[in-house]
């Protein structure tokens, strides 16, 4: 009876704090957000939009890369040299972390907008790129060309009084064909020595442009660049409402699809910022085009252009290739820290999905474990149990389930093997000189003052699955990567060299490579420990999928939900509970308690069989009495007295098994002998009968 009451009381300690395990790991996982998981690649971020801010502001510098609503009034106008690249936005990967975004044009190639001036995003970033070329190009380097059916040219309605370098724009479809013709004689008449730059901006197309004429625009965006004739076309590609006027992409252009309420930044011309090397893609950040300057501004530069310079040129140089080469190498590698972004929240919310089942679950086998706990120890007699959790004990489950994550380097696949600690937090450890109660080994840890997190020996294989290692993880761009190469001193597009990945400008030191990986190899995602982050959640991220299109998606996790995420350590917790619950029953059902628990159940069936036939016995006293003066209801009465017997076996059956879960203890036997009582009156009234 003293062991049996020993197990009972530890089986009531660990249903205790099981209970307290559940009570703190409900509020947690509610609290969880999976986005905040990725902890090592928003930091990355950082590092990378540092970077890029450093290399635009070298391939952009001054009016071509500055906020036109911030620039001083005396800023100088001019540069020695036409200028290749030019902002158009600025990329948000994170709420707290943005660059600038610069593309290349002059000397380079194209621009195309998906939508056109209809839409204010679209012209404010049209007046934005005009006034940026016209500040910074020498004077006289580059012409400016319009074309505008919004309201009769009233995008460039700021730019007046420069009409030898930008006249009126063109508002109707006779005024397109003028402007393309000026373009195919500018073509036909290149040389091959330096010259201006012809410049045509497509800020509407006419109603009804005929498929021919958007052919001849095509055809001059596919022999622009070599001739020194570039093109920022909005509205591109039109509506393919016939076949004549379905087009392509524009060769060498840079596309800029336009959403809400940001727009997103194809590859430039022989580059692309994939970090798969998947193509076509896009920049893997969301991008705020730049809005329309102020008016002042817009006339105050135009104002200095049709008359002489007051301020001397500010040299600005050549470009760096190597800062390019850098801005491209970054924007592949934000593509790829971005898609394992991607993959830790998938991992993550994967992780929070299983412990709320795990959750679920466990309530379900602690109800069960407090009813048959509660049943053993009334056989047992006794002080009652305590099995509610007290809020220390709650408050001590939070603190381990919420402790620090494991130290890094220990491989995802490989299980974890925890200590085995027990339950009962409130109860101080014993004395080193109390023997600890007798049980079966294995079954409950001994008392001690912490939470039982640990592996139960025997169960935890079955309970939490082996760890298993999902293959596919995500692979690194291969093949030789785009950068630029100036032929004769000038940059002229891209080429097949391979760009070089700097390390971050915070001075983090890039991981060392194993042999065979790419300079974009994607690494493991982090292991988080559900402490606070610096960074908010990723708006939408895009995915390449088949057929080289882009959208958002997800990335397969590279390894099922390990115990170090803080998900994935209070369904660890939780499985391993579950296992110690599973035990302690088996604990109690071992021998040892059989013996006492038989006693006490064959005393108890025998009284409840010997109730139900006490109570046969007393209906059929009236019946065999009347029986005496009416032989009716003494025919009667015999066969009824035959059925008593075993309708008061039928109820003290049930009655026994309402009251206990195991069919074995209903005592059949004895309860058949017992209910024979019930004969008795009629074997009584019979033998008077014989002998009267």
């Amino acid at each position: 009876m003293a062991r049996l009451r020993a197990r009972i009381e530890r089986a009531a300690a660990l249903h205790r704090h099981t209970a307290a395990l559940v009570a703190a790991a409900g509020p947690i996982l509610d609290g969880y957000s999976p986005s905040a998981a990725p902890t090592e690649q928003y930091a990355e971020q950082h590092d990378l939009t540092a970077g890029l801010r450093a290399d635009a502001n070298l391939l952009a510098p001054g009016w071509l890369g500055a906020q036109l609503d911030a620039l001083s009034p005396t800023t100088p106008l001019g540069g020695p040299l036409p200028p290749t690249f030019v902002r158009v936005g600025q990329a948000h990967p994170l709420d707290d972390a943005r660059f600038p975004v610069v593309v290349p044009l002059l000397r380079a190639g194209h621009i195309a907008i998906d939508a056109d001036a209809r839409d204010s995003r679209v012209a404010g970033l049209l007046r934005s790129l005009v006034l940026r070329l016209l500040a910074s190009s020498p004077p006289g380097s580059v012409r400016i060309r319009a074309v505008d059916a919004v309201e009769e040219g009233s995008t460039f309605g700021w730019f007046a009084g420069i009409e030898s370098i930008m006249p009126p724009p063109a508002t109707d479809a006779e005024g397109l064909r003028a402007v393309l013709d000026e373009g195919e004689h500018w073509l036909a008449a290149r040389t091959d020595g330096a010259g201006p730059t012809l410049l045509i901006v497509i800020a509407s197309l006419p109603e009804l442009t005929e498929g021919r004429d958007l052919a001849r625009i095509a055809g001059l965006a596919h022999a622009g660049p070599a001739g020194r004739l570039h093109l920022i076309a909005a509205g591109w590609p039109p509506p393919p409402l016939t076949a004549e006027t379905t087009q392509a992409p524009l060769p060498h252009a840079t596309q800029i699809a336009i959403r809400n309420p940001h727009a997103w930044v194809g590859d430039p011309p022989g580059a692309t910022f994939s970090g798969t090397g998947v193509t076509p893609g896009r920049l893997n950040a969301p991008v705020y085009l730049d809005p329309e300057p102020p008016a002042d501004l817009v006339r105050r530069v135009c104002a200095q252009l049709v008359g002489p310079w007051t301020t001397p040129p500010a040299p600005v140089g050549e470009p760096s290739r190597t800062a390019w080469l850098n801005y491209v190498a970054a924007g592949q590698r934000l593509d790829t820290v971005r898609r394992e972004v991607i993959a830790v929240v998938a991992e993550h919310k994967a992780a929070l999905k299983a412990a709320r089942d795990d959750l679920a679950a466990i309530r379900a086998k602690l109800a069960h474990h407090q009813a048959y706990l509660t049943e053993v120890a009334r056989e047992v007699g006794g002080r009652p149990f305590d099995v509610v959790p007290s809020w220390q004990e709650t408050q001590t489950a939070a603190s381990v389930l919420t402790g620090a994550a494991q130290p890094g380097g220990r491989r995802r696949s490989a299980p974890q093997q925890a200590p085995r600690t027990t339950a009962p937090v409130s109860s101080p450890p014993a004395p080193p000189s109390s023997p600890a109660p007798a049980g079966p080994a294995g079954a409950v840890p001994p008392v001690t003052g912490n939470l039982y997190m640990g592996s139960t020996a025997g169960n935890t294989g079955a309970i939490m699955g082996p760890y298993q290692t999902y293959p596919g993880a995500l692979n690194s761009p291969t093949g030789a990567q785009p950068v630029y190469r100036p032929p004769g001193g000038a940059l002229n597009g891209p080429t097949g060299a391979q760009p070089v990945y700097r390390p971050p400008v915070s001075g983090v030191p890039a991981r060392p490579q194993s042999p065979g990986q790419g300079p974009a190899q994607a690494k493991s995602p982090a292991q988080v420990s559900g402490g606070p982050v610096r960074p908010a959640a990723v708006s939408g991220v895009p995915v390449s999928v088949a057929g080289g299109a882009s959208g958002t998606g997800a990335v397969r996790p590279q390894s099922p939900p390990a115990p170090e995420s803080l998900p994935g350590r209070v369904s660890h917790a939780l499985r391993v509970a579950a296992a110690g619950l599973k035990q302690s029953e088996a604990a109690l059902a071992a021998p040892g308690r059989s013996d006492t628990a038989s006693s006490t159940r064959v005393w108890i069936n025998a009284a409840v069989y010997f109730t139900f036939a006490v109570l046969a016995a007393v209906v059929q006293v009236p019946t065999l009495l009347a029986g005496e003066r009416f032989d009716e209801i003494s025919l009667l009465a015999l066969p009824c007295a035959l059925v008593l017997p075993a309708l008061a076996f039928a109820l003290g059956w049930l009655t026994i098994g309402a009251t206990t879960r195991r069919p074995t203890s209903r005592t059949p036997v004895m309860g058949m002998a017992i209910s024979l009582l019930a004969l008795i009156p009629m074997i009584v009234f019979a033998g008077v009968l014989f002998l009267g």
